[in-house]
């Protein structure tokens, strides 16, 4: 029985990355770090071992960059929408907020002042509950609203590879540390 749940534990830990390893085709979209251009979005017009052809949106030719130069890979899985999580995250924010404000502002009431006082825990209550009304439907309508969700993909470092130069005919051999 033993083998047969370290043979799923390893299955479940490894196939996620065999899978998402194989998605990197021709007109997949990507968002890539490269030093000297930024973080640039585009579509896969070719992968090869040393270099990643992208169609950026402000260009007419592909883009050939080097995959050694390439800081981070993140490869598109959609557009999605999270109504619920973000309105969870908006409720729970707006109140804490707003208990820690109300309650902040509560502890210097007086009943003697005219004011209507509700006390340190009153308020942090009575402003956490309505601050945290407000943050979720905040959190709810900004959630209704489509994202695009990344996934990031790891590039294997090559240490030596054949490359031609970019000003000059013939190959060369670079090796990278």
């Amino acid at each position: 029985m033993r083998p047969q749940i370290a043979a799923l534990v390893v299955g479940l830990l490894v196939l996620p990355h065999v899978v998402s390893a194989q998605t990197l085709t021709p007109g997949t979209r990507v968002r890539f770090t490269h030093p000297g251009e930024g973080t640039r979005t585009g579509t896969v017009v070719a992968l090869t071992p040393d270099t990643l052809e992208v169609r950026l949106p402000d260009r007419a030719h592909p883009a050939h960059v080097p995959l050694d130069q390439v800081a981070r890979l993140e490869v598109s899985r959609g557009m999605q929408r999270q109504p619920l999580r973000r309105a969870g995250i908006g409720f729970v924010v707006g109140a804490a907020v707003g208990a820690l404000g109300v309650a902040a502002s509560e502890s210097d009431c007086h009943e003697n002042s005219g004011q209507i006082c509700f006390g340190a825990g009153g308020g942090a209550m009575i402003g956490g509950i309505f601050f945290g009304a407000v943050g979720g439907v905040l959190g709810l309508v900004a959630g209704v609203i489509p994202s695009e969700k990344w996934e990031r993909v790891t590039l294997e470092q090559r240490r030596i590879s054949l490359v031609t130069p970019a000003r000059s005919r013939g190959v060369g051999l670079k090796i990278a540390f």
